[in-house]
Protein backbone atom coordinates (compact mmCIF):
# COMPACT_ATOMS: atom_id res chain seq x y z
CA UNK A 1 0.00 0.00 0.00
CA UNK A 2 1.42 3.03 -0.86
CA UNK A 3 -1.12 6.19 -0.27
CA UNK A 4 -4.32 6.39 1.36
CA UNK A 5 -6.48 8.30 -0.79
CA UNK A 6 -9.75 9.98 0.37
CA UNK A 7 -12.53 10.89 -2.00
CA UNK A 8 -14.79 13.33 -1.26
CA UNK A 9 -17.85 13.58 -3.77
CA UNK A 10 -20.08 16.50 -2.78
CA UNK A 11 -23.09 15.16 -3.96
CA UNK A 12 -26.10 15.59 -1.07
CA UNK A 13 -28.98 13.37 -2.47
CA UNK A 14 -29.92 10.63 0.17
CA UNK A 15 -33.28 8.47 -0.14
CA UNK A 16 -32.24 8.15 4.29
CA UNK A 17 -32.95 10.89 6.76
CA UNK A 18 -31.07 9.43 9.44
CA UNK A 19 -31.35 11.40 12.77
CA UNK A 20 -27.87 11.06 13.80
CA UNK A 21 -26.55 12.00 10.04
CA UNK A 22 -23.36 14.26 10.26
CA UNK A 23 -24.54 16.13 6.84
CA UNK A 24 -27.88 16.99 8.66
CA UNK A 25 -25.90 18.90 11.10
CA UNK A 26 -24.98 21.57 9.16
CA UNK A 27 -26.89 24.81 8.35
CA UNK A 28 -27.90 23.53 4.82
CA UNK A 29 -27.90 20.24 3.69
CA UNK A 30 -29.31 17.49 1.42
CA UNK A 31 -29.86 20.04 -1.81
CA UNK A 32 -30.60 17.89 -3.74
CA UNK A 33 -28.09 18.04 -6.96
CA UNK A 34 -26.04 15.91 -8.48
CA UNK A 35 -22.13 17.28 -8.77
CA UNK A 36 -20.52 17.72 -12.47
CA UNK A 37 -17.35 15.93 -13.12
CA UNK A 38 -14.46 18.11 -14.69
CA UNK A 39 -12.66 15.35 -15.62
CA UNK A 40 -13.46 12.33 -17.59
CA UNK A 41 -12.82 8.17 -15.50
CA UNK A 42 -9.84 7.81 -17.71
CA UNK A 43 -7.92 11.86 -17.02
CA UNK A 44 -8.75 10.65 -13.07
CA UNK A 45 -7.11 7.12 -13.96
CA UNK A 46 -4.02 8.22 -16.04
CA UNK A 47 -3.60 10.85 -13.09
CA UNK A 48 -3.62 8.69 -10.36
CA UNK A 49 -1.61 5.47 -12.22
CA UNK A 50 -0.35 3.27 -10.08
CA UNK A 51 3.34 4.51 -11.80
CA UNK A 52 2.53 8.10 -10.64
CA UNK A 53 1.25 7.35 -7.11
CA UNK A 54 4.51 4.51 -6.98
CA UNK A 55 2.29 1.87 -6.68
CA UNK A 56 -1.09 0.36 -5.33
CA UNK A 57 -3.34 2.25 -3.20
CA UNK A 58 -6.37 2.38 -1.02
CA UNK A 59 -8.86 4.63 -2.21
CA UNK A 60 -11.82 5.28 -0.34
CA UNK A 61 -15.11 6.78 -2.01
CA UNK A 62 -17.59 8.74 0.16
CA UNK A 63 -20.32 11.17 -0.96
CA UNK A 64 -22.23 13.37 1.10
CA UNK A 65 -25.18 11.76 0.24
CA UNK A 66 -25.75 8.07 -0.60
CA UNK A 67 -23.05 7.54 -2.47
CA UNK A 68 -24.66 5.13 -4.86
CA UNK A 69 -26.76 7.87 -6.29
CA UNK A 70 -24.12 9.52 -7.57
CA UNK A 71 -24.34 9.05 -11.41
CA UNK A 72 -21.55 7.16 -13.31
CA UNK A 73 -19.23 6.43 -10.20
CA UNK A 74 -19.26 3.24 -11.32
CA UNK A 75 -17.66 4.62 -14.44
CA UNK A 76 -14.66 6.00 -12.11
CA UNK A 77 -13.91 3.76 -9.50
CA UNK A 78 -13.45 0.45 -12.21
CA UNK A 79 -10.87 3.19 -14.12
CA UNK A 80 -9.05 3.52 -11.04
CA UNK A 81 -9.55 -0.42 -9.98
CA UNK A 82 -8.37 -1.62 -13.47
CA UNK A 83 -5.23 0.70 -12.69
CA UNK A 84 -4.32 -1.67 -10.03
CA UNK A 85 -5.85 0.13 -6.64
CA UNK A 86 -7.87 -1.13 -4.44
CA UNK A 87 -11.76 0.64 -3.32
CA UNK A 88 -13.85 1.06 -0.76
CA UNK A 89 -16.89 2.54 -1.71
CA UNK A 90 -19.01 3.60 1.48
CA UNK A 91 -23.32 3.43 1.12
CA UNK A 92 -26.28 2.53 2.54
CA UNK A 93 -26.80 -0.20 0.22
CA UNK A 94 -30.36 0.22 -1.00
CA UNK A 95 -29.84 1.73 -4.76
CA UNK A 96 -29.85 -1.93 -6.26
CA UNK A 97 -29.53 -0.99 -9.81
CA UNK A 98 -26.35 0.89 -9.54
CA UNK A 99 -25.19 -1.55 -6.77
CA UNK A 100 -24.97 -4.10 -10.05
CA UNK A 101 -22.95 -1.83 -12.33
CA UNK A 102 -20.31 -3.00 -9.84
CA UNK A 103 -21.22 -6.05 -9.84
CA UNK A 104 -21.26 -6.70 -13.56
CA UNK A 105 -17.05 -6.48 -13.43
CA UNK A 106 -14.42 -8.66 -14.15
CA UNK A 107 -14.17 -11.07 -11.46
CA UNK A 108 -10.41 -10.35 -10.99
CA UNK A 109 -11.51 -6.43 -10.66
CA UNK A 110 -13.71 -7.24 -7.91
CA UNK A 111 -11.39 -8.99 -5.86
CA UNK A 112 -10.43 -4.98 -5.92
CA UNK A 113 -13.56 -3.54 -4.18
CA UNK A 114 -15.31 -3.45 -1.15
CA UNK A 115 -18.53 -2.18 0.20
CA UNK A 116 -18.25 -0.54 3.56
CA UNK A 117 -22.46 -1.04 4.21
CA UNK A 118 -23.69 1.54 6.74
CA UNK A 119 -26.29 -0.75 8.59
CA UNK A 120 -29.10 2.21 9.23
CA UNK A 121 -31.53 0.36 10.91
CA UNK A 122 -34.41 2.37 11.84
CA UNK A 123 -34.40 3.88 8.53
CA UNK A 124 -34.04 0.50 6.70
CA UNK A 125 -36.63 -0.98 9.24
CA UNK A 126 -39.34 2.17 8.72
CA UNK A 127 -38.76 1.86 5.01
CA UNK A 128 -39.40 -2.08 5.10
CA UNK A 129 -35.72 -2.64 3.21
CA UNK A 130 -33.97 -4.40 5.50
CA UNK A 131 -34.55 -7.85 3.29
CA UNK A 132 -33.36 -5.29 0.30
CA UNK A 133 -30.24 -4.45 2.22
CA UNK A 134 -29.27 -8.43 3.48
CA UNK A 135 -29.82 -9.46 0.08
CA UNK A 136 -27.33 -6.76 -1.66
CA UNK A 137 -24.60 -7.64 1.16
CA UNK A 138 -25.00 -11.48 -0.28
CA UNK A 139 -25.20 -10.10 -3.94
CA UNK A 140 -21.86 -8.65 -3.30
CA UNK A 141 -20.09 -11.57 -1.62
CA UNK A 142 -21.77 -14.03 -4.68
CA UNK A 143 -19.90 -12.14 -7.07
CA UNK A 144 -16.96 -12.06 -5.49
CA UNK A 145 -16.42 -8.73 -3.76
CA UNK A 146 -16.41 -7.88 -0.10
CA UNK A 147 -18.89 -6.36 2.22
CA UNK A 148 -18.60 -5.23 5.81
CA UNK A 149 -21.71 -4.23 7.68
CA UNK A 150 -21.16 -0.96 10.00
CA UNK A 151 -23.77 -0.62 12.57
CA UNK A 152 -24.32 3.38 14.15
CA UNK A 153 -24.85 2.92 17.62
CA UNK A 154 -27.52 5.58 18.35
CA UNK A 155 -29.19 6.06 21.71
CA UNK A 156 -32.77 5.77 19.77
CA UNK A 157 -31.52 2.14 18.66
CA UNK A 158 -30.92 0.53 21.86
CA UNK A 159 -34.44 -0.45 22.46
CA UNK A 160 -34.30 -2.67 19.50
CA UNK A 161 -30.27 -4.31 19.77
CA UNK A 162 -31.19 -8.00 20.52
CA UNK A 163 -33.90 -7.11 17.36
CA UNK A 164 -30.65 -6.25 15.06
CA UNK A 165 -28.31 -9.26 16.57
CA UNK A 166 -30.43 -11.50 15.31
CA UNK A 167 -31.36 -9.82 12.19
CA UNK A 168 -27.50 -9.72 11.73
CA UNK A 169 -26.85 -12.95 12.58
CA UNK A 170 -29.28 -14.44 10.66
CA UNK A 171 -27.85 -12.79 7.42
CA UNK A 172 -24.86 -11.60 7.77
CA UNK A 173 -22.98 -14.65 9.76
CA UNK A 174 -21.81 -12.38 12.32
CA UNK A 175 -22.68 -9.40 14.54
CA UNK A 176 -22.13 -6.06 12.64
CA UNK A 177 -19.06 -3.69 13.37
CA UNK A 178 -19.72 -0.73 15.06
CA UNK A 179 -19.02 3.15 14.35
CA UNK A 180 -18.84 5.80 16.93
CA UNK A 181 -21.05 8.62 15.94
CA UNK A 182 -19.78 11.96 16.63
CA UNK A 183 -21.15 15.56 17.52
CA UNK A 184 -19.57 17.90 14.51
CA UNK A 185 -21.52 20.60 15.90
CA UNK A 186 -19.23 20.56 19.07
CA UNK A 187 -15.69 21.83 19.31
CA UNK A 188 -14.09 19.13 20.80
CA UNK A 189 -16.16 16.99 18.48
CA UNK A 190 -18.04 14.92 21.18
CA UNK A 191 -19.73 11.81 21.54
CA UNK A 192 -23.58 11.86 19.85
CA UNK A 193 -25.33 10.47 22.90
CA UNK A 194 -27.20 11.70 26.12
CA UNK A 195 -25.65 8.77 28.34
CA UNK A 196 -22.18 8.79 29.98
CA UNK A 197 -18.99 7.27 28.91
CA UNK A 198 -19.63 4.49 30.90
CA UNK A 199 -23.10 3.68 30.48
CA UNK A 200 -22.35 4.20 26.30
CA UNK A 201 -19.62 1.31 26.84
CA UNK A 202 -22.11 -1.06 28.98
CA UNK A 203 -24.55 -0.65 26.11
CA UNK A 204 -22.42 -1.37 23.41
CA UNK A 205 -19.76 -3.90 24.23
CA UNK A 206 -21.38 -6.71 23.78
CA UNK A 207 -21.15 -6.40 19.55
CA UNK A 208 -17.52 -7.28 20.43
CA UNK A 209 -16.32 -4.87 17.65
CA UNK A 210 -13.31 -4.52 17.19
CA UNK A 211 -14.14 -1.82 14.62
CA UNK A 212 -15.45 0.15 17.84
CA UNK A 213 -13.24 -0.88 20.18
CA UNK A 214 -9.98 0.93 18.38
CA UNK A 215 -12.35 4.11 17.51
CA UNK A 216 -12.73 4.47 21.02
CA UNK A 217 -8.83 3.99 21.28
CA UNK A 218 -8.70 7.24 19.37
CA UNK A 219 -11.78 9.41 20.02
CA UNK A 220 -10.51 12.42 21.46
CA UNK A 221 -7.55 11.97 21.81
CA UNK A 222 -4.91 14.64 20.76
CA UNK A 223 -2.23 12.88 18.15
CA UNK A 224 1.06 14.59 18.86
CA UNK A 225 3.23 12.49 17.07
CA UNK A 226 4.43 13.22 13.62
CA UNK A 227 1.69 12.36 10.92
CA UNK A 228 2.05 12.09 6.99
CA UNK A 229 -0.78 12.64 6.07
CA UNK A 230 0.01 14.81 2.56
CA UNK A 231 3.03 12.68 1.64
CA UNK A 232 1.14 9.33 2.35
CA UNK A 233 -2.64 10.52 1.85
CA UNK A 234 -4.56 12.81 0.29
CA UNK A 235 -8.15 14.43 0.57
CA UNK A 236 -9.84 14.69 -3.02
CA UNK A 237 -12.70 16.39 -4.52
CA UNK A 238 -13.34 13.68 -7.21
CA UNK A 239 -15.17 16.18 -8.73
CA UNK A 240 -12.34 18.83 -9.59
CA UNK A 241 -9.46 17.53 -8.70
CA UNK A 242 -8.22 19.70 -5.54
CA UNK A 243 -6.64 18.03 -2.90
CA UNK A 244 -5.44 18.63 0.33
CA UNK A 245 -3.44 16.28 2.60
CA UNK A 246 -6.11 15.86 4.99
CA UNK A 247 -9.73 16.93 5.98
CA UNK A 248 -8.45 21.00 5.14
CA UNK A 249 -4.83 20.59 6.23
CA UNK A 250 -2.11 21.42 3.79
CA UNK A 251 -2.79 22.14 0.08
CA UNK A 252 -1.63 19.79 -2.51
CA UNK A 253 -3.32 22.08 -5.33
CA UNK A 254 -5.03 20.28 -8.36
CA UNK A 255 -3.64 16.73 -8.64
CA UNK A 256 -5.60 15.52 -11.93
CA UNK A 257 -4.67 18.49 -14.06
CA UNK A 258 -0.77 17.51 -14.40
CA UNK A 259 -0.28 13.46 -14.54
CA UNK A 260 2.80 14.13 -16.27
CA UNK A 261 4.12 15.96 -12.90
CA UNK A 262 5.27 14.10 -10.21
CA UNK A 263 2.23 13.83 -7.42
CA UNK A 264 2.89 16.54 -4.43
CA UNK A 265 4.33 15.38 -1.45
CA UNK A 266 3.73 17.60 1.79
CA UNK A 267 3.43 16.07 5.35
CA UNK A 268 1.02 17.93 7.55
CA UNK A 269 3.63 16.86 10.57
CA UNK A 270 1.47 18.09 13.43
CA UNK A 271 -2.18 17.57 13.19
CA UNK A 272 -4.26 20.36 14.27
CA UNK A 273 -7.52 18.35 14.85
CA UNK A 274 -8.94 17.14 18.54
CA UNK A 275 -8.49 13.97 17.40
CA UNK A 276 -7.76 11.81 14.06
CA UNK A 277 -11.15 12.61 12.32
CA UNK A 278 -10.92 9.00 10.16
CA UNK A 279 -8.29 7.36 12.48
CA UNK A 280 -9.75 3.54 12.64
CA UNK A 281 -8.14 3.96 8.72
CA UNK A 282 -5.54 6.13 8.82
CA UNK A 283 -3.70 5.66 11.92
CA UNK A 284 -4.75 1.57 11.37
CA UNK A 285 -2.45 2.02 8.07
CA UNK A 286 0.54 3.80 9.63
CA UNK A 287 -0.15 7.74 8.35
CA UNK A 288 1.96 8.02 12.17
CA UNK A 289 4.35 5.38 11.84
CA UNK A 290 4.70 2.85 14.49
CA UNK A 291 1.74 4.01 16.29
CA UNK A 292 0.19 0.67 16.93
CA UNK A 293 0.00 -2.79 15.66
CA UNK A 294 -3.62 -3.00 14.39
CA UNK A 295 -4.81 -3.77 11.15
CA UNK A 296 -7.49 -2.07 9.20
CA UNK A 297 -8.55 -5.25 7.37
CA UNK A 298 -8.86 -7.09 10.83
CA UNK A 299 -11.03 -3.95 12.13
CA UNK A 300 -13.28 -4.21 9.17
CA UNK A 301 -13.70 -7.92 8.87
CA UNK A 302 -15.90 -10.48 10.50
CA UNK A 303 -15.79 -14.55 10.02
CA UNK A 304 -18.96 -15.78 9.36
CA UNK A 305 -20.67 -18.76 11.78
CA UNK A 306 -20.44 -20.92 8.49
CA UNK A 307 -16.35 -20.27 8.81
CA UNK A 308 -16.49 -17.76 5.64
CA UNK A 309 -15.61 -13.92 6.38
CA UNK A 310 -16.72 -10.89 4.76
CA UNK A 311 -13.65 -10.05 3.25
CA UNK A 312 -12.03 -11.11 0.41
CA UNK A 313 -8.45 -12.53 1.14
CA UNK A 314 -6.60 -10.71 -1.59
CA UNK A 315 -8.57 -7.76 -0.70
CA UNK A 316 -7.99 -8.87 3.16
CA UNK A 317 -4.26 -8.83 2.87
CA UNK A 318 -4.14 -5.50 1.59
CA UNK A 319 -5.89 -4.10 3.68
CA UNK A 320 -3.92 -5.04 6.83
CA UNK A 321 -0.48 -3.84 5.23
CA UNK A 322 1.57 -0.53 6.86
CA UNK A 323 1.98 2.30 4.75
CA UNK A 324 5.39 2.72 6.47
CA UNK A 325 6.61 -0.77 4.79
CA UNK A 326 6.53 0.97 1.71
CA UNK A 327 7.21 4.77 1.65
CA UNK A 328 10.37 6.31 3.47
CA UNK A 329 10.58 8.31 6.39
CA UNK A 330 11.98 11.43 6.54
CA UNK A 331 15.47 11.33 8.07
CA UNK A 332 15.42 13.58 11.23
CA UNK A 333 12.06 11.32 11.89
CA UNK A 334 13.80 8.18 11.63
CA UNK A 335 16.71 9.60 13.96
CA UNK A 336 13.97 10.16 16.89
CA UNK A 337 12.22 6.74 16.69
CA UNK A 338 15.07 5.00 15.94
CA UNK A 339 15.79 4.84 20.35
CA UNK A 340 12.24 3.91 20.72
CA UNK A 341 11.74 1.57 18.11
CA UNK A 342 14.87 -0.54 19.74
CA UNK A 343 13.41 0.60 23.41
CA UNK A 344 10.67 -1.13 22.06
CA UNK A 345 12.24 -4.27 20.07
CA UNK A 346 13.94 -5.39 23.25
CA UNK A 347 10.68 -5.38 25.85
CA UNK A 348 9.14 -7.42 23.04
CA UNK A 349 12.13 -9.74 22.36
CA UNK A 350 12.36 -9.85 26.54
CA UNK A 351 8.24 -10.80 26.99
CA UNK A 352 8.68 -13.49 24.42
CA UNK A 353 11.48 -15.33 25.98
CA UNK A 354 9.53 -15.02 29.32
CA UNK A 355 6.26 -16.41 27.63
CA UNK A 356 8.43 -19.54 25.92
CA UNK A 357 10.35 -20.42 29.13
Amino acid sequence: MKKILLFKIPMSICDFRCHYCYIAQRPVHFQGVQPQFKFTPHEVAKALSKERLGGACFMNFCAEGETLLTKNLDQYVKALVEEGHYAEVVTNLTVTNALEKFLSWDKNLLKHLEFKCSFHYLELKRKGWLDRFAENVHKIWDAGASANIELAPSDELIPYIEEVKDFSMKNFGALPQLTILRDDRTSNIDYLTQMSEEEYNNTWRSFGSSFWEFKKTLFGKKQKQYCYAGAWSAYIDLTTGEASGCYGCVNLGNVFEHPEKPFPHKAVGKCPYPHCYNGHAMLSMGLIPHLNDVQYGYLRDREKADGGTWLQPELRKFFDEKLEDSNDLDPALVQALNPAIRLADRVASKLKRTFLK
